[in-house]
């Protein structure tokens, strides 16, 4: 069973998407319960797809009450299913499902919860997200397995003191390569002209991803064009004020975006091992991206992209490669071939079948 406060479109849905169609074929039986995506989100359509369960009164903001509710009513949904294993992603999904799934006294289901990244830095205050660090530790014991999308991502855990080294598996996305539509069609229905330089930002238009930085960007870089493809709480106000040069696309698929960015961005405060970017790189696009998290995971510094920490140093890297085009190829190209070897669909449903034997075992012999 995995377990998710929402299924909004994004990273998250498309690695549970990726996993539970996999795990499928193999004779797993995969199921998905989740609550309701929140005002200025859209649910991914693989909640439908995979035929997911709701959980009526579970969503991103907290209630005490309907966080409650929520655990009761997952709580019955694992008595009624009798799963095998339970695999919560996300903090509050990571809260109510592994509570639930461990006030289960006999033959409780296995416990393994998925950090898709973590809430160290970038989200709140300092007095808060310590706080969050003692809720994790808690829940890092009722754990039989801990996934972590990165080895920063994991190696920022054990240091913060959630849970065990010998708790973790890393988990990589595993992406097919993109079928891209053709760049001169695609173009020419975006109003774009053929011999400006553009950039490609894809995801969530949320605090956190920061396409903020898009914007300030544009109004220095006046001769670029700046794509932003993505929904999300940020929307209205990027609207306001925006430069000529920036275009919002909404939701749009990686094979339209990526087939016409000639450089692909991204801002985040904090990243585990963002699929967006894996989708560039498998479509052949040099990379320039904030070096936080697992970023670096992702992106080789001067060999695939180029990492930076700051304003100053995302204007040079995309004028250094707005300015070359034999690079944009170079690194493309050797993104293409490192994300191939190590971001496939066979690792990746072969990292969660170890991890959850192991959770399984673990389990077993507690019981």
């Amino acid at each position: 069973m995995q377990g998710i406060a929402r299924v909004s479109r994004g990273g998250t849905a498309r690695w549970l998407g990726e996993l539970i169609t996999g795990l499928r074929p193999e004779g797993h039986e995969g199921l998905l319960a989740a609550g309701h995506v929140q005002a200025g989100e859209i649910e991914d359509q693989i909640f439908q797809e995979l035929s997911g369960h709701r959980i009526e009164s579970l969503g991103r903001s907290v209630s005490m009450f309907s966080d409650l509710k929520s655990l009761v009513e997952v709580r019955r949904y694992i008595l009624e299913c009798k799963p095998d294993l339970i695999n919560t992603h996300t903090a509050k999904a990571g809260l109510i499902g592994r509570l639930a799934a461990a006030s289960i006294l006999k033959n409780r289901p296995a416990i393994i919860h998925t950090y898709h990244g973590h809430l160290l830095y970038g989200y709140f205050p300092q007095w808060k997200t310590n706080i969050l660090k003692i809720i994790e530790k808690v829940l890092a014991n009722l754990s039989d397995v801990l996934i972590a999308a990165g080895d920063k991502v994991k190696s920022d855990l054990i240091e913060a003191g959630i849970g065990k080294k010998e708790q973790y598996f890393v988990a990589r996305p595993g992406v097919e390569i993109l079928n891209l539509e053709p760049n001169e069609q695609i173009r020419a229905r975006m109003g774009l002209s053929g011999g400006t330089i553009i950039v490609g930002w894809l995801g969530r238009l949320a605090p956190i991803k920061r396409p903020d930085r898009v914007i300030e960007l544009a109004k220095d870089l006046k001769e670029m064009m700046f794509l932003i493809g993505g929904d999300g709480e940020l929307l209205s106000g990027l609207k306001k004020d925006l430069p000529i040069n920036v275009k919002l696309l909404g939701w749009t698929r990686p094979e339209e975006i990526w087939a016409v960015s000639d450089i692909a961005l991204l801002t985040s405060d904090n990243e585990a091992q963002p699929i967006s970017l894996i989708e560039a790189s498998l479509a052949g696009r040099p990379v320039v991206a904030e070096n936080v998290g697992s970023v670096s995971e992702v992106v080789n510094s001067e060999v695939t992209g180029l990492l930076v920490t700051n304003q100053t140093e995302r204007i040079d890297a995309l004028k250094r490669l707005s300015s070359s085009l034999e690079l944009r190829k170079k690194m493309g190209a050797a993104g293409k071939k490192y994300c191939e070897e190590k971001f496939g669909p066979k690792q990746f449903l072969d990292s969660h079948l170890k991890a959850y034997e192991t959770a399984i075992k673990r389990r077993n012999s507690k019981n």
